[in-house]
């Protein structure tokens, strides 16, 4: 059963470009503008790189969340295990995938 105090959180990796009001995101760090990592996290959605970076996009919505990604295949039990193991703990800063 899982823990009420504890926040779950949904990461789904997405490869492509955001553009969910028609500007796509960029990561504020280091530009790159698509391979990313979305996060749920009760109401809010968070965008990670693989720089590492990570922040609130208020753009992107649960309801849009909801709409346009699918639930995760995978659980972890903490979030340094489940970044390294999706690859977005900074190791692979740079790298585009084709």
């Amino acid at each position: 059963m899982p823990n009420p105090a504890r926040p779950v959180i949904r990461a789904v990796p997405h490869p492509d470009p955001l553009n969910p009001l028609g500007i796509t995101i960029a990561c504020p760090l280091c530009d790159a503008a698509r391979d990313w990592l979305l996060l749920n996290i009760r109401a809010h959605v968070f965008v990670r790189c693989r720089c590492a970076h990570e922040w609130h996009e208020p753009d992107l919505t649960r309801d849009y969340f909801d709409q346009h990604f699918t639930d995760p295949e995978n659980e972890w039990d903490d979030f340094n295990t489940a970044m390294r193991a999706l690859a977005f703990d900074g190791l692979l800063a740079g790298v585009m995938w084709n």
